[in-house]
């Protein structure tokens, strides 16, 4: 999911970016375009697919059922027509007395039209309704719909909530925070990048680093806490995160990170790539000429020839907050 709200891309690749993606939307909506099942059964199929994925993980005694790739097929075209009729659905399943039609009501409103915004109020009321739900598993899903549409009148719900005891469910308040520049939330967001939960504390990171423009010393404090986590992701957001805040102890944590690191992620190489700083060359150069590309790796080797570019002065670097 992080791929999809990951905004550093270097400002010479944005022109190619959109003639892509204009390419990709039209593509997509032909092919949504070819469904003709009406919106209703559409959704009574995916709570189908809800219930039996939930009775597979009663039934291995899981704690959260395994989403797999058919759980959107039938939901992915609900939200591209995004109509009255769609909303209509979405509010009358988030009103059932069933929680998992609850749950599959919050699913529906949570990208209702693709974010164009026609039934904002509607769909970010329901779904801040929806938090106070007794089924924590309707909050949740809730909390992760809140978390497309970013509106800030969901910040003080969410906020409540960040202490939870599940971490299931603190990783859907962490989401539906994202991209919320708040006080409140980036404060919550601060205190949750040091959740005991890897993908809570991972996420949150990424929050903080990537996807908000804030920049404080509280901020830039708890990432950088984060660069001697346990996990490699969450290491890699928090150095993208004081990349882009052009904090100038990010060079040495990155060559710590590489002589420490027996693994070179593609967060650190981004976040040399935005430093665009000689005293990393060396080392990036090295990783050019020892790896092993036979197995392809081509993204991870556009990158690191674009860090490469930018340490030699060559490239544009990353856009910063605030810029």
């Amino acid at each position: 999911m992080k791929a999809r709200f990951r905004n550093t891309l270097a400002l010479a690749r944005l022109e190619v970016g959109r003639s892509i993606w204009s390419t990709m939307r039209r593509r997509l909506s032909e092919r949504m375009e070819a469904v003709a099942t009406a919106s209703r059964i559409l959704v009574e199929q995916y709570r189908t697919v809800i219930a039996s994925e939930r009775a597979v993980a009663e039934r291995s005694d899981q704690s959260e059922p395994a989403r797999g790739p058919a759980h959107d097929v039938s939901l992915s075209v609900v939200h591209y027509r995004g109509g009255r009729e769609e909303l209509d659905l979405g509010l009358e399943y988030a009103r059932s007395a069933d929680p998992l039609d609850r749950v599959v009501g919050a699913d529906v409103l949570a990208q209702l039209g693709w974010n164009d915004g026609e039934f904002l109020d509607e769909s970010v009321e329901a779904l801040i309704a929806l938090l106070d739900d007794p089924d924590p598993s309707v909050v949740e899903r809730a909390a992760f719909g809140l978390g497309h549409w970013a509106d800030e009148r969901a910040v003080s719900s969410l906020v409540r909530l960040a202490g939870h005891e599940s971490p299931q469910m603190r990783l859907g308040i962490v989401f539906g925070l994202t991209c919320q520049e708040a006080p409140d939330a980036i404060g919550t967001l601060i205190r949750m990048s040091a959740d005991p939960d890897r993908d809570v504390r991972s996420w949150a990171t990424f929050g903080l680093g990537t996807q908000v423009e804030t920049d404080t010393p509280e901020l830039r404090a708890a990432l950088y806490l984060r660069l001697s986590d346990g996990d490699s992701e969450t290491r890699g957001e928090a150095l993208v995160g004081l990349a882009r805040r052009r904090d100038p102890r990010v060079v040495l944590a990155l060559l710590q990170e590489w002589e420490l690191h027996n693994d070179i992620g593609i967060l650190s190489i981004e976040a040399a790539e935005t430093m665009g700083d000689p005293a990393l060359l060396t080392h990036l150069e090295t990783f050019l000429a020892t790896m092993d590309w036979s197995d392809g790796c081509d993204r991870f080797r556009e990158g690191l020839l674009r860090a490469i570019a930018a340490c030699r002065g060559e490239g544009l670097s990353c856009p910063q907050p605030g810029r």
